[in-house]
C-alpha cells in the first residue's frame, strides 16, 4: 500500500493520518502536543516522529506533510526542520525509506487548514484558535498571509484576545470602573479561586500561557448565553476584528469565499452578525465554506504541493 502521511500539530495534541492513493484514511493516531513553544523542540519532534512511525507500518511512503502551530518565523521553521531532519534520517534507516523520492513538507498549520477546506492549494482560509491567521492563494498560485503576529501585537478576535478581554472586564466589574458583569463571579469560580483579587496572582505569578487564557472562552460564551452584555460585546468585537482581517486577505486574493477552521465553530453564532456586517461593507457576496477534511488530512495533501517549504535531505 502506498500512503501519504499528514501531521497536524498544536499546543494540546498532534493528529497523524495515513491516506491511501484514493485519499481514504487508513489510520488516524493521536500523540501529545507538538508546538515547540509549548513542549520544547525535543518533545515536539519526538511526538511527530513517533506518530509518523506508527502510521507508516509496512506501507510504501509517498509523502509527508507536517503542518504545525508555532511555525511563524524563519527561525521557528529552521529549528523544527533541523530537529525533524535528524530524526527522520534515523527513521529512514529503520523503515528503509529514501527521502530523495519522498517529499517532506513542513509548514505553519494554516497551510494544512487551507488544504482541509477543499483539498486544493487555492482559495482562502481563516484559522481561529488561541491565535488568528488568514491564508490565501490566488489563481496565479501566489500565497498571501494576514495576521499571525502573536498576542503582543496581533491575534485580534482569537481565543487569547477574548480571554484577555474577559479578564480585563472582570477586573473593571470588580473595581467599579466598568459595568457589572457575570464574568466577575464566573471566571473566579472557573479558575477555582476564592476571591476576584486572586486573579492577579493567577495571571502574573504563575506565568500563564496564552492557551490557558484562551481556555476562558467557554466561560464568556456561557455568560453571553445568560444575557451578560459585556460578554456579548467581547464576542461582537471579536467578530468585527475577524472581519477586518478577512477583508485584508480578500483584497490580496480577490476572493469571494473563505473557509473557517479551528475553535471558532463553538462561538460563531455570537460573532457571525458583526463579522458579516464588517466584511459585507466591501465584499457583499462573501460565502463561508465548511472544511471538507480534518486538518491532518489537509496536511497529508499538502505533501504534494511544490509551492511550500520542504525539508531537503
Amino acid at each position: 500500500m502506498r500512503v501519504k502521511v499528514g501531521v497536524d500539530g498544536g499546543g494540546s495534541k498532534t493528529e497523524i493520518v495515513a491516506l491511501d492513493r484514493t485519499g481514504q484514511v487508513l489510520r488516524c493516531l493521536r500523540k501529545p502536543a507538538s508546538n515547540y513553544h509549548v513542549v520544547g523542540m525535543e518533545n515536539a519532534v519526538q511526538n511527530i516522529i513517533e506518530g509518523i512511525r506508527d502510521s507508516i507500518q509496512e506501507d510504501t511512503l509517498e509523502g509527508i506533510g507536517i503542518s504545525l502551530a508555532g511555525i511563524d518565523t524563519l527561525e521557528d521553521w529552521q529549528i523544527m526542520a533541523d530537529g525533524l531532519k535528524q530524526r527522520l534520517m534515523v527513521l529512514a534507516q529503520e523503515a528503509m525509506i529514501s527521502y530523495r523520492e519522498v517529499p517532506v513538507v513542513l509548514e505553519n498549520d494554516a497551510f494544512g487548514a487551507l488544504m482541509s477546506v477543499r483539498g486544493r492549494f487555492f482559495g482562502n482560509v481563516l484559522s481561529v484558535g488561541t491565535g488568528v491567521v488568514a491564508l490565501g492563494v490566488n489563481p496565479e498560485g501566489e500565497v498571501f498571509r494576514v495576521g499571525g503576529w502573536g498576542h503582543l501585537i496581533g491575534d485580534q478576535g482569537g481565543g487569547y484576545d477574548i480571554g484577555r478581554k474577559a479578564l480585563a472586564a472582570t477586573a473593571a466589574s470588580f473595581d467599579g470602573y466598568g459595568p457589572k458583569s457575570l464574568l466577575e463571579t464566573k471566571i473566579t469560580k472557573h479558575l477555582g479561586l476564592t476571591q476576584v483579587r486572586d486573579i492577579s496572582d493567577w495571571i502574573y505569578r504563575s506565568q500563564r500561557s496564552n492557551k490557558e487564557v484562551a481556555a476562558l472562552v467557554p466561560v464568556v460564551v456561557e455568560a453571553a448565553r445568560e444575557g451578560d452584555n459585556i460578554s456579548k460585546l467581547i464576542l461582537d468585537e471579536s467578530g468585527r476584528a475577524l472581519g477586518v482581517l478577512t477583508k485584508a486577505l480578500l483584497r490580496k486574493t480577490n476572493g469571494t469565499e473563505i473557509g473557517l477552521v479551528g475553535g471558532i465553530g463553538s462561538i460563531w453564532e455570537f460573532m457571525k452578525p458583526s463579522f458579516f456586517a464588517t466584511v459585507q461593507e466591501e465584499f457583499p457576496t462573501l460565502q463561508i465554506l465548511k472544511p471538507n477534511y480534518p486538518p491532518s488530512v489537509g496536511a497529508a495533501l499538502l505533501s504534494m504541493i511544490s509551492q511550500v517549504r520542504h525539508i531537503i535531505f
